[in-house]
């Protein structure tokens, strides 16, 4: 056997080791993540009294006798589903339909306008524009505990939009800065070459935006709206603050969370309504993660 040859199986060898360990290691990550999962699932199927007993595990919803005992059952789910507000309606009917049209305007519109923000920022030159940059990426830092506060005075005393879903409409549709500056990633690598040839072909501005810069920024787009409508989705502090008292304009995290009572012993019946809001977002994640993932990679092409 040849020195070169010696070499070549000796490197196959370390690249198989090495490969090895990195599989081990995902899969003992993914077992870390999805264990809790699984356990939750099995929470939800459980009896209420029976979670707190020694007996309990994880594992048991597998275990048909169990079953038959009556210790796992869809009695949490039905309850869920059968669950009314203060109003007599459906909760969890109500909070879906509440939460989808609180989140749909500001996440569909505000990525629009963080995308027109982040093309001016990346590609019309103007006096201060980094020093514009500059400051919208210092907001970033302030803890949004710091401006809660203010935020509520305002929109109960100056805009009179107290008790009403109207603070988490208007304010999202404005846009974010987060979500302009992964756009604005992207833009700083749209070829000069293309804005040149339409500005020959006498396209201003604005119809460069929509007709070149929009579609081309398709993966990066949909990303956003996507992280966005998760972010809105599972917003809890915000719709408790401002209408988590009108049942009608309660959303879904908002009726998950009354599910709870004084003693908090409803562990499984939250635990079920929450896997039902997760369908969602699972699906919105399944139909368009090819979208998620090339947007991903896109927005870190040049920095």
């Amino acid at each position: 056997m040849t020195t070169k040859s010696k070499k070549t199986r000796g490197k196959s060898t370390s690249q198989i080791i090495t490969k090895s360990f990195a599989y081990l290691f995902l899969i003992i990550f993914a077992l870390i993540i999805v264990l809790p999962f699984i356990f939750a699932l099995a929470t939800s199927f459980a009896d209420k009294d029976y979670i707190f007993s020694k007996k309990f595990n994880w594992y048991n919803i597998f275990d048909g006798e169990l079953w038959d005992k009556g210790k796992f059952s869809l009695e949490n789910y039905k309850y869920v589903l059968e669950m009314k507000d203060n109003d007599g309606n459906l909760a969890m009917l109500v909070g879906l339909r509440n939460t989808i049209a609180y989140i749909i305007p500001p996440v569909f519109v505000g990525v629009i306008s963080s995308a027109m923000g982040a093309y001016s920022l990346s590609r019309i030159n103007f006096k201060g524009r980094n020093l514009v940059f500059s400051v919208l990426l210092c907001t970033m830092v302030i803890p949004g505990v710091l401006t809660m506060v203010p935020g509520y005075v305002m929109f109960a005393k100056f805009y009179k939009w107290a008790d009403s879903p109207l603070p988490l409409i208007i304010p999202g549709m404005c846009g974010g800065v987060m979500t302009m500056f992964f756009i604005r990633q992207f833009f700083l690598a749209f070829p000069k070459e293309l804005e040149e040839a339409a500005f020959i072909d006498g396209m201003g501005r604005i119809g460069i935006f929509i007709k070149i810069a929009l579609p081309l920024a398709k993966p990066v787009i949909i990303t956003q709206i996507i992280l966005s409508l998760n972010g809105c989705y599972n917003d809890y502090l915000n719709p408790l603050l401002y209408v988590g008292t009108i049942s009608k304009y309660r959303t879904l995290q908002l009726n998950i969370a009354s599910i709870s009572t004084a003693r908090n012993d409803q562990y499984t019946r939250q635990l079920a309504a929450s896997l039902l809001s997760l369908i969602p977002t699972f699906l919105m994640f399944v139909f368009a993660q090819k979208y998620f993932v090339s947007g991903i990679v896109v927005t870190g092409i040049k920095g």
